[in-house]
């Protein structure tokens, strides 16, 4: 399985196929049907290995350095498996090893007077922040790196006009500050 795995990872995440990981992998196609159901179940499987391959914070980090520290961990994911962002924000469903990758966080969330609601929301919230911010990055940089990208409508609107916004993470910094600011507002004192 791992094999099947790492060959889905070297084809790409978000445009591998079916007969493509045969190929690398010098199998039928129908014989990966034998560990894989479909191609959502080797896209799940695919995201599990993929949050697995880096680092992660300790859980029991103070939370106003936990939640930018799990924010960096999912941006490793997206560096290092490019299409992670869009493949992980339409998968089917949740792999077992993202489950059990949020566990402690909520619970340590929760031992520091969030609810535990508010903890697995924000968990989620920061997940999700860095998957459209490294998507509507890769989105932007090509904008950017257009040729008429000064005269495109919406670049000369007033605050989307900012050079941080077409570069880098975009915005990913000021949104994280501003979800941050308003965790705080819902601690439990």
């Amino acid at each position: 399985m791992d094999a099947i795995v790492t060959a889905a990872l070297a084809d790409g995440i978000a445009e591998f196929s079916m007969p493509s990981v045969a190929r690398r992998l010098g199998v039928a196609h129908s014989g990966l049907y034998r560990y894989v159901t479909d191609r959502d179940d080797l896209v799940v499987r695919a995201i599990g290995h993929a949050v697995t391959s880096v680092s992660w914070p300790d859980a029991d980090l103070d939370w106003r350095e936990l939640f930018p520290a799990l924010g960096e961990s999912v941006w490793a994911v997206c560096d290092a498996h490019p299409g992670y962002d869009l493949t992980a924000l339409t998968a089917p469903y949740w792999p077992t090893e993202v489950v059990e990758l949020m566990r402690p966080y909520i619970e340590s969330l929760h031992r520091q007077g969030f609810s535990v609601e508010d903890a697995a929301m924000a968990i989620d919230s920061i997940g999700t922040l860095v998957l459209t911010c490294s998507a509507e990055a890769v989105r932007l940089r090509k904008i950017a790196d257009s040729q008429h990208s000064r005269e495109l409508p919406g670049r000369d609107l007033k605050g989307f006009d900012l050079d941080e916004m077409w570069t880098g993470r975009g915005w990913y910094d000021r949104k994280l500050e501003t979800l941050i600011d308003g965790l705080e507002r819902r601690l439990v004192h």
